[in-house]
C-alpha cells in the first residue's frame, strides 16, 4: 500500500479566468513515503538462518511464525516453546542465547523481541520507533515488563 506525506508549502495565488478573481489558495504537495507492509531484510535473515542449523531451525520457525508483527514481540517461555515445537528445553534456551549474541532477539522472561532491522511491519516511522524500542528492551524490571506484556497479551487475545 502506498501512502503520501503531505509537505505544506505555503500560499499561491490563482485567478478565476472567468471573473478575474484572485483566490488565496494553500500550496500542499504529496511526497510518497513507504506504506504499511512487512519487510523482511534478507541480509538478516540469512545471518540469522547461518548461525542455527537442525533442531534449532525449528526454534527460528517457531519464532517467525508466531511473532506478533504489531510489535516484533512472541510472547512464551521456553518450556512452551520447546513443548509446541518438541525439542528439548536446552534446544530452545541455546538457540535463544545464540540469536541474543548476534543481536537478533532481545529477551524478557516470557518475552522476546525480534531485531525490527530483520522484520518490521509499518513504515518508516514505525521502523524507527521499533529500533529505539528493541534497543531499550532489556532484563531491568523484567518482572513488571513480563506481567505488562501478558497482560496486554491477554486482552488482544480476549478481543
Amino acid at each position: 500500500m502506498e501512502s503520501y506525506d503531505k509537505v505544506y508549502r505555503g500560499k499561491h495565488i490563482l485567478i478565476d479566468t472567468d471573473t478575474g478573481e484572485e483566490i488565496e489558495v494553500d500550496k500542499i504537495y504529496r511526497r510518497q513515503t513507504q506504506g504499511n507492509f512487512v519487510k523482511a531484510y534478507i541480509k538478516g535473515l540469512v545471518m540469522m538462518l547461518d548461525v542455527v542449523g537442525g533442531s534449532k531451525l525449528k526454534v527460528v520457525n517457531y519464532l517467525l511464525e508466531n511473532l506478533r508483527l504489531s510489535d516484533n514481540k512472541l510472547i512464551a517461555t521456553t518450556r512452551e516453546i520447546a513443548k509446541e515445537i518438541e525439542v528439548s528445553p536446552t534446544t530452545v534456551t541455546e538457540t535463544l542465547k545464540t540469536l541474543e549474541k548476534g543481536n537478533i532477539i532481545k529477551r524478557r522472561t516470557g518475552v522476546i523481541m525480534l531485531n525490527p532491522q530483520i522484520l518490521v511491519r509499518g513504515d518508516d516511522n514505525k521502523h524507527r520507533h521499533m529500533l529505539i524500542e528493541f534497543e531499550e528492551f532489556n532484563r531491568e524490571d523484567e518482572q513488571e515488563h513480563a506481567y505488562d506484556e501478558y497482560e496486554s497479551f491477554k486482552s488482544k487475545k480476549e478481543q
